[in-house]
Parts: C-alpha cells; structure tokens; sequence
C-alpha cells in the first residue's frame, strides 16, 4: 500500500481539505482504490465520496453490486452515492455497445456528481494490467503515439492511484485487509474486445514469451508518454506558427510547415483536423496521409474526410473545412453577396463601406489612375450601364484582356493566375453585367482604363468602416467575400 501511497504523492492527486470522488464498482480493484484512499485519509485528511454506478445489465447481481458496496462504504466511513442508468437501452438508441455505453455513462455520471459534490478529482481504479491491455488495444487499432502510450496517472481532473500496481498485488491488499469483493461475470465473457486480450492475448504473452509481459508493456507505456509530452511541447509551438484558426475551420500555413520535420508536419495535421472536427473519432494514418500528400499536390485538388471535414489545397495553404458551416453561411450570405454600387455615394457591404465619386478626366487624374494602388482603383466611367454591382462571381463572367477588346473568361483568369478554387468564389467583384470591370485584389478589365479620351472617370475605394486608410483594403478583400467563399461549396466549380 505504501508505494500507491508514493504515487499518490509523486503525482500530486490528492492534497489537504480536497474532495475526491471515487468511482467503485465492487470489484477487487475498486474495493481496493476504496480501502487505500480510506488509509490515505489518515495521512493527508481530505472529503471522500464513493460513486457506484449501476448500468442494469445484469438484473438481480447488478443489485447485488450495488448492496455490497453500499456496505462496505458504510464499513470503512465513506460517503455513498447510487446512481443507476439503462445502458442496454442507450446503446440501442446509440447503435454503440454496451461496453462503450457503459463506459460513456460511467465518466458522464462520475461529472455529474463530482459537480454536484464540488469535487476536485475523481480516482478511478485501472491499474497495471488495464494499462497492458489498453495498450496492446491502441496497437492492434492504429492508434498514434499519444494512444500507445495508454493511460496517464493524471488527466485533467480524473487519477489513477492503482496504476502502476498488477492486479495480483491489488487482490492481496485486498485479502490482507479482511475484505472481499464482486466478481463481474461480463468480465469472464470473451465477445468484448478488452476481456479478449485480458483473458486470452496477454495470460498467452506471459506463459509464451514473458512471464514480466504485462510489466514490461506498462514500462513502455511510460516511456512513450515522456516522448508524447516532448512532442507535445515542440507541436504546441509549432502550432502557432503554422495553423490559422478561421470561421469554418482551419488553414495551414504551408511555408512554416514545410519548414518543420516530418513527425511535427504529421501531429501538426493531426491537430488542425482535431480543431476543425472538434474530435479525432473515425481519424486514423490513412487520413493523416492523405493530407500530407494533398499539402504537396496543385492547388485546388481537395479531399473529404471523416467528421464532415473538406481539406482544399489552395496556394500557400491547406484549408480544413466543416461542411456543415459552409451550408449555414451560405443561408447567411444570400443578401449580401450582390448589391447595386451608389455612384457618386457611399455603399455598405457588410462591415465595410465602398466609398465612389465621379470627376472629370485630366493629366492629374490619368496619372493617378496609373499608380498601383490595390484598394482604390480609377475606372472609366463612360464604358458603363448604369446598374454597376458589387458580387461575387457567375458564370458566364468574363474580363476584357488587351486593348483589342480580347476577352477572358473569369473562371480561366483565375485558373491562369493559380487562385486557389475555394478563394475564387471570395473575390469582391465591380461588375457591369457579366463584364467584370474590376477584379478586387486582381486586376481591372482593360476596357475600363482610363485613357486620354476618357471623359468621365469613376474613383472606387474600399474601406473598413469607420477607417480612413488605404491600407485597410486588404483586410476587407479578406473579409467582405469570407462568407461567400463558404456558401458556395456544393455547387461545380465555374
């Protein structure tokens, strides 16, 4: 008992005047997580609760668990708590296992009443074998490096003073204190996946290969969490410098991500697609592939994932995206993505303003037009309809090219200038029409230059509102076509 004790201390779970939650089934492990944290308390003094939760699976012994450790609760001075769920009827509304529900009830109920009770910690009662198995599970299943290296003592607010202790010395603290415990018969039933390894996988690994078997896997667990939480730091870093979190996901900033070595590009992958998703579930090395070859392929190849999840290789990123967000912008964006452009006047699109006047034309006001300013433009006035636009782009749009009145199509000019296919349906359009008299961040069409025979010019200017500055522009080509860039997802490319 004494070296749980040190773990205990090593690992800061439990201090003075806490409250600790614990979770006890009945089972020797739990009898003896109860047992030691009743010693414990007559060192360190802090407020101990029991939690039992009982899952009506097995009818008259489930009952029984719960009587028993209601007793010995009660026994050692240990507050009480029943709580009972219907895990046969949850995985049936669920389609999960029971052995999943069961699980997914038990955390869920432990929160429950750790809020209720204003615990600080809740102890669980895996030890050293469970962490063998876990082990072996993540192997056999994929899973990465954070997987492999099972269980950790602390996590967040759950401990596991029993883990670096076999079962076999956890069922003789037991006996030696005069107790006994409940034997789980679904714990002997070999159609679950963990009872297979426990009962078969690695009793078989002891008495083939090593009798330290279970010692030596928990061993390499341990060492593998010192380098998952190494990794963890560099990726944390990198992290900052490379992933970009927007409105319908995340991007990657390729040049800092190539800069990286291969293991911190792959977790770095990994956790842009955990921010985007919300969760890694169905994720495995065959996904974390495909999006490092994606990250290398021409611009606009895409892929779908798991989790609703779209990744679009665009210039300089690769863009994650949820689905689900760019359907409900593209409701949002419906009144905004066109709207008749005030001249002379002032035009609201979204945040921003687009500031127009008309002016004669002269030598100042042609040598103005020829500066290169990316967010004010000089247009000819005297080439346009009277119904000029700010959208997004249709088909059918199109850019008069060169002074011969050659024409492009849009949808060609943006492949031709490698825009990524996502970004093009993000560009602010001046547009006359299906003629584009100015590609916002790109280019004016040729026949709204203004010449020495231009009579009337039109000055456009784009503005965040409540700004004055020039160089405000980039965010709004940035930000006034964001939600169109979403709304768009499901339709063909143009």
């Amino acid at each position: 008992m004494q070296r749980i004790f040190e773990t205990i201390r090593n690992y800061h779970m439990i201090g003075p005047g806490m409250r600790i939650l614990a979770g006890i089934s009945g089972g020797a492990d739990s009898v003896c997580l109860l047992l030691v944290l009743s010693e414990y308390r007559k060192i360190v003094p802090f407020h101990l609760t029991a939690v039992h939760v009982e899952h009506g699976i097995r009818g008259k012994e489930s009952l029984e668990d719960a009587a028993f450790t209601g007793r010995l609760c009660g026994r050692l001075g240990v507050d009480f708590v029943l709580e009972q769920t219907d895990v046969p009827e949850l995985a049936k509304q669920r389609q999960t296992s029971l052995e999943e529900t069961a699980r997914s009830e038990r955390y869920r109920i432990f929160e429950k009443v750790r809020r209720e009770r204003g615990a600080e910690r809740i102890a669980v009662a895996h030890n050293r074998n469970d962490q063998a198995e876990t082990v072996l599970w993540n192997l056999v299943r994929g899973s990465g490096l954070k997987g492999l290296g099972g269980m950790r003592p602390v996590r967040d607010r759950i401990i596991r003073p029993l883990l670096f202790t076999e079962r076999e010395q956890i069922e003789q603290i037991v006996l030696s204190a005069g107790l006994t415990w409940r034997t789980d018969r679904t714990n002997l039933e070999q159609e679950y996946t963990r009872n297979r390894i426990r009962l078969s996988v690695l009793p078989q690994m002891e008495r083939e290969l090593n009798s330290r078997a279970v010692l030596h896997i928990a061993q390499a667990s341990e060492k593998l969490q010192d380098v998952w939480e190494y990794l963890d730091r560099v990726s944390s870093a990198a992290s900052k410098r490379c992933i970009v979190k927007e409105k319908a996901g995340v991007s990657i900033q390729l040049e800092p991500f190539r800069k990286e070595d291969a293991l911190i590009r792959r977790e770095l992958i990994r956790r842009a697609l955990e921010m985007c998703s919300g969760s890694l579930k169905n994720i495995g090395s065959v996904h974390l592939e495909t999006l490092s070859s994606l990250a290398l392929m021409d611009c606009g190849k895409r892929a779908d994932l798991p989790g609703g999840v779209m990744a679009v290789r665009e210039k300089d990123t690769l863009r994650l995206v949820r689905k689900s967000c760019l359907r409900k912008e593209f409701q949002e964006c419906k009144e905004t993505v066109c709207k008749k452009l005030k001249i002379p006047g002032r035009t609201s699109f979204g945040k921003w303003k687009v500031c127009t006047e008309l002016m004669p034309n002269s030598e100042e006001v042609q040598r103005e037009a020829a500066q290169e300013k990316k967010y004010t433009k000089l247009l000819s006035y005297d080439i346009m309809n009277r119904n000029v636009l700010l959208r997004t782009r249709e088909t059918g749009d199109y850019l008069t090219i060169n002074a011969k009145g050659g024409t492009k199509k849009l949808k060609d000019y943006f492949i031709d200038r490698k825009v990524p296919r996502m970004e093009r349906d993000e560009v602010l359009l001046v547009a006359d029409g299906p003629h584009i008299l100015w590609a916002v961040g790109y280019r004016i069409s040729e026949a709204a230059k203004v010449r020495p025979d231009t009579r009337k010019v039109l000055k456009i200017q784009l503005k965040e509102t409540g700004e004055d500055d020039e160089g405000k522009g980039q965010d709004f080509f940035a930000g006034a076509g964001s939600k169109c860039a979403h709304c768009r997802d499901s339709e063909a490319d143009q």
